[in-house]
């Protein structure tokens, strides 16, 4: 793997550096985007049912509740979604017997060699990332995207930063 150059800024005002980072974090989103999507492709799943699959195989049997809150969905969504899986044979649901309203999904035998196919795979693809990054970058990396989403996820979580007046036509995510 060839080494990844970052083109070097000189000392910029915290407003350039505020839109480098925002220009950088929408390339980032784009280059996920397309490696997920050709992910996902191999693996035989969408993005959305290989988070499914992935989130069980993490956690155990779930409800569909359970699955919509760790994977912030809304009940419905996930609920459709999981029923996809189940048709395909990679999950199952089952009613909770303490409460017939509550749902339980579980990978199916299928689920789990799915869930371990897409773990090769995509281990293997971030694993290249990883070592193209270097001995000395790479935990520092995994940290550092770490944080980052907790950031991003506790900021959103707090809403936008954007006023009433200007947030008139403009997306909740002020990218």
């Amino acid at each position: 793997m060839s080494t990844i150059k970052i083109p070097h800024r000189a000392s910029r005002s915290a407003g350039a550096e505020v839109r480098d980072f925002r220009r950088s974090l929408r390339a980032l989103e784009r280059e996920i985007e397309l490696s997920l999507a050709s992910q996902t492709d191999c693996c035989g799943v969408t993005s959305a049912q290989c988070h499914i699959l992935l989130e069980l195989e993490a956690s155990g049997s779930s409800s569909v509740g359970e699955l919509a809150e760790a994977l912030e969905l809304d009940p419905s969504t996930m609920s459709r979604s999981a029923d996809s899986l189940v048709k395909a044979g990679l999950v199952s649901r089952a009613d909770d017997p303490a409460n017939r309203r509550r749902q339980i999904l579980d990978l199916s035998s299928e689920g789990k060699k799915k869930a371990d196919y897409i773990n090769s795979v995509c281990d293997d693809y971030y694993r290249g990332i990883l070592e193209g990054a270097g001995a000395e970058r790479g935990p520092s990396l995994t940290d550092t995207v770490a944080y980052l989403g907790a950031a991003i996820r506790e900021k959103r979580k707090a809403g936008c930063a954007c006023s009433p007046d200007e947030d008139a036509g403009r997306s909740k995510a002020c990218s």
